[in-house]
């Protein structure tokens, strides 16, 4: 796991560099796939996930709210796999489900409001569109860049203290920016190694099971990947 003071500065340097790095590859000459490497393919991925502190707004019924919380964040992780398809020479699309979840530690939201400490985590949904470059000059690692729309099927926040816990859970929308390589280990098999970071705004949770109350805040988790992958 990275510490706190890495996981801060990774995730500033990557929320200010990450489009600006698309950009730049968008923009460079790509060198052509050879036609094995073309068609389908399937991935599994796992990673290391950090997400900066976020600013909840907590609101209640005939309660006072808590309009600009902080939720300090910790490290977490990143399970899910996709199924994509190359078009032409360096262009591919894919679809993905992804979980990922980061721990928080113990806080109170307002008076009579949540408390304990828990995870904000998410399961998604997203289709991804892919350019791949020979950034390395080598004709075996591809370097890639991209962007994804992303469904949040559930986007959640837990808080547990003395046993109980209390959740709050939302759906919304965001997308992503993804840069990585991907280097084949025989035939069929490949590795790939990825960063990823999912912008979603202004999720609006509810509480679940007997919760009072709504939360609306940013999610927006900072990833390293690590994924295998067959091509069929």
């Amino acid at each position: 796991m990275f510490g706190d003071s890495v996981s801060g500065k990774v995730g500033t340097k990557a929320r200010a560099h990450a489009g600006w790095l698309l950009v730049a590859l968008a923009g460079a000459s790509g060198v052509g796939m050879s036609s094995e490497a073309q068609g389908w393919y399937a991935t599994g991925t796992f990673g290391l996930t950090t997400q900066s502190d976020q600013r909840l707004a907590y609101t209640r019924p005939g309660g006072a709210a808590a309009t600009n919380q902080v939720l300090p964040l910790d490290n977490g992780f990143l399970a899910g796999g996709a199924v994509g398809r190359y078009f032409g020479d360096a262009w591919r699309i894919e679809v993905e489900f992804m979980y990922q979840s980061v721990d928080h530690p113990a806080v109170t939201l307002g008076t009579g409001g949540p408390s304990g400490d828990g995870n904000y985590a998410s399961t998604t949904v997203a289709a991804n569109v892919l350019r791949e470059f020979n950034l390395f000059g080598s004709p075996r690692a591809r370097t890639y860049a991209g962007l994804g729309a992303v469904y949040l099927t559930e986007v959640d926040v837990d808080f547990e203290s003395a046993g109980v816990e209390r959740s709050f859970s939302g759906s919304g929308t965001g997308i992503q920016a993804v840069l990585g390589a991907r280097y084949p280990l025989g035939e069929r098999a490949f590795v790939d190694a990825g960063l990823r970071y999912l912008l979603a705004s202004d999720q609006e949770m509810d509480g679940e099971e007997g919760t009072v109350g709504k939360i609306k805040a940013d999610y927006e988790p900072l990833s390293l990947t690590l994924s295998f992958g067959w091509r069929f």
